[in-house]
């Protein structure tokens, strides 16, 4: 069972990212915050982390360096990304709107950008945005 620590302030996309990732039989924490994230995360050590900023990304690689970084629905150049891999921090980026199957296959992905691509699809395709999440 995958351990995920879930850091994102929007209690509706909380709620959202809670129901899936533990339907997907994941063991989910959440932190509202990037300062209690990273607590959680000293402790909980996570193997993924969806994170809504780079700071609090590279902070939890540094308290934990084998955990799966995945930046959601900030926006982050590839020029940024590249600085940052070049430094030894690589991340997955998720952005905003995405739907449960690009969630999934984020979260799962092992060892590539499209290794579970097509083994991940599911009925419904959800519109996880801020706004109209009725759908999901």
């Amino acid at each position: 069972m995958l351990k995920i620590l879930v850091a994102e302030d929007d209690p509706v996309l909380v709620e959202v990212f809670v129901t899936l990732l533990r339907h997907w039989n994941s063991e989910t924490v959440v932190e509202y915050t990037g300062t209690a994230a990273l607590r959680r995360g000293a402790t909980f050590r996570p193997d993924i982390a969806l994170l809504g900023g780079v700071e609090a990304a590279i902070k939890l690689l540094q308290l934990c360096p084998a955990t799966k970084i995945v930046l959601v629905a900030e926006p982050v150049s590839p020029k940024t990304l590249a600085s940052l891999a070049a430094q030894g921090y690589r991340f997955e980026m998720l952005p905003a709107p995405f739907t449960s199957d690009q969630l999934r296959a984020v979260v799962f992905r092992q060892d590539g950008p499209d290794k579970n691509e097509k083994s991940l699809t599911r009925k419904t395709k959800t519109n996880l945005t801020h706004a109209g999440l009725a759908d999901w």
